[in-house]
């Protein structure tokens, strides 16, 4: 809820004060996700549409699909190449210290969000918590180290945290995006036209899906420093795709079927113009696989729906080993 106050009398700073401090004594704690930034420009504000506790658990277990390749081992994942581990459904990237790499960080942030939604069944593992509240680096310092420590108890407490806190990473995901597209600075013309088309792509459930994973898969498109030659490959970068492409009589469906094309496109210009020591080409057909199947997500009550996708298999025991 938003006030507007206009005091004009000669007792405007006495009684801003006062009701500043009535304000602040009667105001309930700020939710958990994300909040719009109050600056945004009128009409600029998005919203997806009402999610439920089904909704979050199919969007989780699309995104465990497509990032862990539904496998609990893979929560836990450090890829060749790479200087840091990714982690959870989401593969959240976690930095160890001295690690300049120029990808979004977002594990501290996901744990930061877990800590204060955690349901008390699988609370976060001791030794997680304990360097949460210290310098939050990754405790690895190379893929080596990494892979030894595996089979590690620690390990094992990592991934059924992970697995059993699923659903509520969805929620993250989502409510991170939400929170950061609102937070953007674009002229105001532009932030209302890719406004008012996410708003359309996310009506199809496919839509909200496809959006949903690709900002968790590449990201927003704002970090300067995700850039090859200038070329970014976000979601700004598809949006900005699609509003060419698109014509009057798009209706959703069709829409989320140029986003997907359009996110191919980016991608494979991402591999072309990316360092060649990097040799993202390797990469590429698993990249179009994954945004081609944008158009035909079923979902959740489809009959369909389930038939290939599920959550971690973890349990709540008492004992708190790996199931």
């Amino acid at each position: 809820m938003r006030f507007s106050l206009k005091l004009t009398d000669p007792c405007r700073p006495l009684l801003a004060v006062l009701l500043a401090g009535i304000l602040s004594a009667c105001t309930p704690e700020p939710p958990s996700e994300p909040a719009p930034d109050a600056l945004s420009e009128p009409g600029t504000v998005f919203e997806l549409p009402a999610l439920d506790e089904t909704d979050y658990r199919w969007i989780a277990a699309r995104i465990y699909r497509n990032e862990a390749r539904g496998e609990v081992r893979n929560l836990t994942h450090w890829g060749a190449g790479e200087d840091f581990p990714s982690l959870g459904i989401g593969h959240f990237i976690w930095l160890p210290a001295g690690v300049d790499a120029p990808f979004d960080e977002s594990f501290p942030a996901l744990v930061d969000y877990l800590e204060r939604e955690q349901d008390g069944c699988r609370p976060m593992p001791g030794w997680l918590s304990d360097l949460h509240r210290q310098e939050f680096d990754a405790p690895w310092l190379d893929k080596a180290t990494f892979d030894a420590a595996l089979d590690s108890r620690e390990m094992h407490e990592l991934r059924q945290w992970l697995g059993h806190t699923a659903p509520q990473q969805a929620r993250f995901i989502v409510a991170n995006f939400v929170g950061r597209w609102n937070r953007l600075e674009l002229p105001a013309d532009e932030m209302r036209a890719l406004t008012e088309l996410l708003e359309r792509i996310v009506e199809a459930p496919e839509g909200l899906f496809a959006v949903i994973d690709y900002v968790n898969f590449k990201g927003l498109g704002t970090n300067p420093r995700e850039r090859y030659r200038g070329h970014g490959w976000g979601l700004l970068q598809v949006l900005r795709d699609v509003s060419v492409l698109r014509q009057p009589e798009d209706r959703p469906p069709e829409l989320v079927r140029r986003f997907s094309e359009a996110a191919a496109g980016r991608l494979k210009n991402r591999a072309a113009v990316a360092p060649p020591e990097r040799n993202e080409g390797r990469w590429v057909p698993g990249w179009i696989r994954r945004v081609s199947q944008y158009p035909d997500e079923r979902p959740p009550g489809a009959p369909d729906a389930a038939s290939s996708y599920a959550l971690p298999e973890v349990t709540c025991d008492e004992e708190g080993g790996q199931q």
